[in-house]
């Protein structure tokens, strides 16, 4: 029995699975027991009613509010919540999403009917539509327009007045940080606090371990990119969740009046860091402190008499733990009569179910009830510019310090626009230096807010300093180009630009090749290597180091990438077959796969960890995807017995990686001379599993072929014209333009050859290239017996002929010892198999 997903290009059997199997259904993320689908080509597992559940839903939708781009069907993100663009309720589960806009639509609202989306659309205000993405002055992230649902909420709370989200409102999901609609303008910019009476505080960003004075916690490891109450004057900090505290208890015990800290605003490690002024004992549960002297007291220190008689109420309270007397979420104070944290300690009186703050209970003025954040707010404009600071918190969190010569600064590169500094700029001397710290060109420091651009005049595109989205970057619609700078967005349409399309006077038409190849390159694709889809792009941006994930080579140039998770592949990478036959092992099929130990029967270096590899199942053999595609002809040369083969420019590309992330003292010694060659062009025998330098094999420098009527030169490369694609005049086949060739210097370079296709034609040396001076080995130790040692060779390719008995490398087909010295191992170099030393 099988079923076919709709969403799926392969059929699913049926099977049973047992606990042992290990195996995890790839929709709800839950362990498989029992009855199952699988597809095994692709390892996908899937419960029966999680299949039967996808079975008829599309891989792809046109929806009608979204025309421009196709949806593609998500069904793997139940541990993520999106927000569904049309009703605008968080919801988690199957979703239909834009791989470009970042555009999620639930399953209702995706096979609605028009009418009734029409109808949703308009229930939200004009205003609202306008607004879905708004950066707001106290948090880094630009927020997202929400619809408070009640099915599937997690008890989100509003951080600014910490009452339950209703209604609509707007959020940053990345950091947990959330606002009512109404309570976007109750933030104040400037506060005057009584933690800190002698100067107002001022609403910005922190960095580095800086602590919030009140709760002692590092401000950005509680409030994350929210900003916080500074007077950098004192060097005195509140983040945003301390700086909604207020003294409210007047005692005897000390001169200032006192504020509760809960358990809510406190951290386990922290506890050992509170001692009581009193009694000097540490103070694990709820205190009163005195921010301003930094003092702590525990509540039968200050002291808070255990049950205590009140005006207000006939029956004596008791004090009391936390209560919580109902499940509506707001508690009030029945003597102020104003909201109280049900987190901190009360008085209770258990018969009336009578509960007051505790200083409601103490302070002898009926005046003094706790305060309110409207009642110390205090509106403030932003900063003006002076002549050498700009401050701008729409680009940038710190205030920006004019330079007039940024070319001579260490970093060369615009965090704006992305290219080289020169000139006048701006420079943030708050960030750390050793993340290459913040610059910009005077230019991108005073962009505009706003702009009308002819690639989208329907709309005015808005000035970001990030994606609004979670990633860290965008695709731009009018280039293509992989962008982490500044962009402009349409927040509507979804249409954003970096700042080298958006700032262009004109649109510049392509050339007409260029323009022909857009035209064949596919934009969008699924492939064989993972489940979402890839997006192209054009990876430019020369700060931004990123490995392929078949290769692991730096990403640059045309590339397809997965704005869902990342996954990103060279255009070169993405149209390697899943099945092939490698030139140097052409008598079985090779199949791509991801691999994490072996080695490479090519090049001996161990397989990509973290990358794909060749390999082939009926022999074992695996294969670097550069070893695989750039070893074709084999040359063979009097001077070896067998043949070798040419490693060039794409395992020189390949070797620096490799040393980079894999093993850093990774090396190949040529066996003539015994001098590193691996950092450029050689050959290399594959049986034997020893390399030679070009000059060492050794090759002609100027050799009569009969492929062409003029000698030949041999050059490291050679580029006749810009088109971007070179070939062998003697095999016609594709060459790499910088590797060895063989050229014409009196047809000037009209024809050109592989090594390989010239030699194999050889008539006539004319002059052979300078063997390297042999490097003198130093022995090591041997032992007893070494003379006569008739040890069986395993020649595999797992020990590469070592030798059993005495563990040193043998000369794989003859048993010569590598560890003779040069001179000793040429003469032995043509021994037979088994024959003595």
């Amino acid at each position: 029995m099988e079923i076919k997903l709709a969403s799926h290009e392969h059929s699913m059997d049926y099977h049973c699975f047992h606990d042992t199997d290990d195996k995890w259904c790839d929709k709800c993320s839950k362990k498989i027991s029992g009855a199952a689908y699988a597809c095994l080509s692709c390892e996908l597992w899937l419960h029966e009613s999680c299949a039967k559940a996808l079975q008829h839903l599309p891989r792809e939708i046109t929806h009608p509010l979204h025309s421009h781009h196709r949806l593609v069907l998500d069904w793997s993100g139940t541990t993520s919540d999106f927000t569904c663009d049309i009703c605008l309720k968080i919801s988690t589960g199957t979703n239909y999403g834009c791989c470009r806009c970042d555009f999620q639509l639930d399953l209702v609202c995706a096979f609605a009917s028009f009418d009734h989306q029409a109808m949703k659309m308009k229930q939200r205000s004009n205003a609202a539509m306008d607004r879905q993405i708004i950066q707001h002055y106290c948090h880094a992230h630009p927020m997202v327009l929400n619809n408070y649902n009640n099915v599937g909420e997690h008890g989100y709370n509003c951080s600014w007045c910490d009452k339950p989200l209703t209604g609509i409102f707007y959020g940053c999901k990345g950091c947990g940080f959330f606002l009512h609609q109404f309570c976007l303008d109750k933030v104040p910019k400037t506060l005057n606090h009584p933690f800190h009476p002698s100067h107002p505080l001022r609403l910005q960003f922190v960095t580095g371990n800086t602590t919030c004075n009140a709760c002692m916690l590092i401000v950005r490891l509680r409030t994350g990119s929210t900003l916080s109450y500074c007077c950098r004057e004192c060097n005195f900090n509140l983040d945003f969740h301390c700086a909604k505290l207020f003294p409210t208890l007047k005692h005897e015990c000390h001169n200032h009046c006192l504020t509760y800290f809960g358990l809510s605003f406190r951290d386990p490690i922290l506890k050992y860091h509170f001692e009581c002024k009193s009694c000097h004992e540490l103070c694990p549960g709820g205190l009163y402190r005195c921010v301003q002297c930094n003092l702590n007291f525990h509540l039968k220190c200050v002291p808070i008499p255990p049950f205590v008689k009140h005006r207000y109420h006939r029956h004596p309270i008791v004090l009391s733990k936390p209560i919580r007397e109902d499940d509506i979420g707001v508690y009030y104070c029945d003597i102020c009569e104003k909201e109280r944290n049900p987190t901190h300690e009360v008085y209770y009186c258990e018969k009336c179910t009578f509960i007051a703050h505790i200083e409601c209970v103490l302070n002898k003025a009926e005046t003094s009830t706790p305060l309110s954040m409207d009642d110390k707010a205090l509106e403030l404009n932003e900063m003006e510019q002076s002549e050498m600071t700009l401050v701008r918190p729409l680009i940038h969190e710190h205030p920006l310090k004019f330079c007039e010569k940024m070319g001579e600064l260490e970093q060369q590169y615009c965090n704006g626009c992305r290219l080289e500094l020169s000139g006048p700029g701006y420079i943030c001397e708050g960030c750390p230096h050793f993340f290459h710290g913040y610059r910009l060109h005077e230019s991108c420091a005073k962009l505009p807010n706003q702009i009308q651009h002819p690639l989208h005049p329907t709309h005015h595109l808005n000035l970001y300093a990030r994606s609004p989205y979670m990633l860290d970057y965008i695709i731009c619609d009018g280039c293509d180009d992989f962008s982490l700078g500044f962009i402009y967005l349409c927040e509507k349409c979804d249409f954003n630009l970096d700042l080298k399309c958006a700032t262009r006077t004109r649109t510049t038409t392509p050339s007409g090749s260029s323009r022909s190849k857009e035209s064949e390159r596919e934009t969008e694709l699924f492939h064989f290597s993972h489940k979402h889809k890839l997006i192209f792009c054009n990876f430019n941006d020369p700060r931004y180091r990123r490995g392929c994930n078949f290769c692991r080579l730096q990403i640059f140039g045309p590339t397809y990438n997965c704005i869902t998770c990342g996954w990103i592949l060279h255009e070169s990478c993405l149209k390697l077959p899943q099945e092939a036959r490698v030139p140097i092992h052409s008598q079985h099929v090779s199949i791509l796969s991801y691999m994490r130990y072996g080695r490479c029967h090519a090049c001996g270096l161990k397989l990509l960890p973290a990358g794909y590899n060749y390999g082939c199942k009926d022999c074992d053999l695996n294969f670097h995807i550069a070893c695989a595609g750039s070893l074709s002809g084999a040359l063979k040369r009097e001077s070896h017995v067998h043949h070798l083969h040419y490693f060039g420019t794409e395992f020189h590309r390949f070797f620096a990686m490799y040393t980079d992330l894999i093993d850093l003292y990774a090396g190949l010694s040529c066996s003539h001379c015994g001098g590193v060659c691996s950092v450029g062009s050689f050959y290399r025998c594959l049986e034997c599993g020893i390399n030679f330098h070009l000059e060492c094999v050794p090759l002609p420098q100027i050799v009569k072929s009969k492929s062409h009527v003029h000698p030949l030169t041999l050059k490291d490369s050679f580029i006749e014209d810009d088109s971007g694609e070179y070939y062998c005049d003697a095999c016609e086949e594709q060459r790499h333009p910088g590797d060895h060739v063989y050229f014409c210097e009196e047809c000037n370079g009209i024809f050109v050859a592989h090594i390989e296709c010239a030699l194999s034609k050889e008539e006539k040396v004319d002059v052979y290239m300078v063997p390297r001076e042999r490097k003198t080995r130093t022995r090591k130790p041997r032992p007893n017996g070494w003379e006569q040692c008739r040890a069986v060779l395993v020649n595999s390719v797992e020990n590469n002929g070592r030798c059993k008995q005495d563990f040193y490398w043998n000369h794989k087909g003859c048993g010569a010892r590598a560890t003779l010295d040069a001179d000793e191992y040429a003469n032995e170099s043509e021994h037979n198999v088994g024959r003595e030393p």
